[in-house]
């Protein structure tokens, strides 16, 4: 992998990362927190939803191409994909009261745990 490309995934990653820590900050300061919390779909979900979309959208191919070919040990193409599909959840499920919360808070902690093991093979 070029050194442009591996940086620009480096870059990608710490950014779902931020994002991953964003919306668990919302999820348990807000919307778990305030009883009378309502979500603003067109002003805060849609926008935090197509940005995670964005980013993701573009890592994850970048991230594939990074497992297959460089072969980090504790990382598969499957984590991957289903880590870009825990992003989508992350994404839409933080903003309501109905998602459960011990699913939710797997859903960071799992998301979390993946991105941080590709930072660390990364940096190898």
């Amino acid at each position: 992998m070029s050194e442009v490309n591996r940086s620009q995934l480096t870059t990608l990653t710490e950014e779902l990362r931020r994002l991953n820590k964003e919306a668990e900050k919302m999820y348990v300061e807000t919307v778990r927190a305030d009883e009378n919390y309502e979500p603003d779909f067109y002003g805060v979900v849609k926008p935090f939803a197509e940005n995670v979309d964005r980013v993701r959208s573009e890592w994850l191919p970048l991230a594939k191409n990074f497992v297959q070919n460089e072969k980090p040990m504790h990382l598969h193409p499957s984590q991957l994909q289903q880590t870009e599909e825990n992003l989508e959840i992350v994404a839409i499920k933080t903003f309501y009261k109905e998602t459960g919360r011990k699913r939710q808070m797997e859903t960071y902690k799992s998301v979390e745990y993946v991105l941080k093991q590709l930072i660390d093979a990364l940096q190898q």
